[in-house]
C-alpha cells in the first residue's frame, strides 16, 4: 500500500512512557461480536466498566481497539453517522485506565487543542503537528482530560507529557481510552481534520488522508 509518510528511521518515543506492560488484549468492536449490542452507550460509568472487565479477565493490562474496524453496532445512536456509512474506524484505540499520562512520539508543534461536548464524540482532544524529513503530517488524540496542559503554538519535545486519559465528558461518554490518528496535510487542507470514522466508497482516500496510526504507537 502506498504511505505517503517518510518515516525510516525516526525513533518513536512510547506513547504511554514505560506504562503498558505486555501484550495487549485486542477488543473485537466490530458488528460481527453480538457483545457491541450490549454496551450502554449512554451511561459512561456502565459502558466503561463492561470494557474494563472484559480487558481485565483476559488478564492483560491494556487494550487495543482496531484501525479500519467496521463498528456499525457500536455507531447506532449516531444516525447521520448511520446514514453517510461512516462506520469503518479511522484511529488506533489504545485502551488503558483515567488519568493515565500520554507522552509526545515526536517533537511537534501543538496545532489545536478542545473539547467537543456532544455525546459520543472526542471530548478533550489535541492535535500535534510534525514535520519529519520534510514531510508534515498531524497525530489526532481525543477523549482527553481538560483543562489540556498545553497550549495551541506549544513547542513540545518527544518523550514530553502532554495529555491524560479522560472520562465522562472529557472521553465524550467513551469508555476511558485514546483514539490516535494520522492526518496527513492534505486530509487537513480538504477539511477532514475531525473525521474519525469513514465510509466504505471513500476507502480508496485512506492512504492518502488517514494512513496507519501503528507506526506512530511505540510501547
Amino acid at each position: 500500500m502506498y504511505y505517503p509518510l517518510n518515516l525510516q528511521n525516526i525513533h518513536i518515543y512510547p506513547l504511554f512512557g514505560d506504562y503498558l506492560k505486555g501484550a495487549p488484549y485486542i477488543f473485537d468492536f466490530s458488528s460481527s461480536n453480538p457483545k457491541t449490542l450490549e454496551y450502554n452507550l449512554t451511561d459512561f460509568e456502565a459502558f466503561d466498566q463492561m470494557i474494563f472487565e472484559e480487558l481485565y479477565g483476559s488478564s492483560a493490562q491494556w487494550g487495543i481497539g482496531r484501525y479500519l474496524e467496521e463498528r456499525k453496532n457500536l455507531l447506532r445512536l449516531y444516525s447521520n453517522i448511520i446514514q453517510e456509512k461512516r462506520y469503518y474506524h479511522l484511529g488506533l484505540d489504545i485502551v488503558v485506565p483515567y488519568d493515565i499520562p500520554i507522552y509526545a512520539p515526536l517533537n511537534a508543534e501543538v496545532y489545536k487543542t478542545g473539547k467537543e461536548t456532544q455525546l459520543g464524540n472526542y471530548g478533550g482532544f489535541v492535535i500535534l503537528k510534525h514535520c519529519v524529513n520534510k514531510v508534515t503530517f498531524y497525530s489526532f488524540y481525543g477523549h482527553l482530560k481538560t483543562p489540556h496542559s498545553i497550549s495551541e503554538g506549544d513547542q513540545i519535545k518527544a518523550s514530553q507529557e502532554f495529555a491524560r486519559i479522560g472520562k465522562e465528558s472529557d472521553s465524550g461518554g467513551w469508555f476511558c481510552h485514546v483514539h490516535l490518528q494520522i492526518l496527513t496535510q492534505r486530509a487537513i487542507e480538504e477539511g477532514y481534520l475531525d473525521w474519525g470514522y469513514i465510509s466504505p466508497d471513500l476507502m480508496p482516500m485512506v492512504a492518502s488522508h488517514f494512513p496507519s496510526p501503528y507506526f506512530l504507537f511505540n510501547y
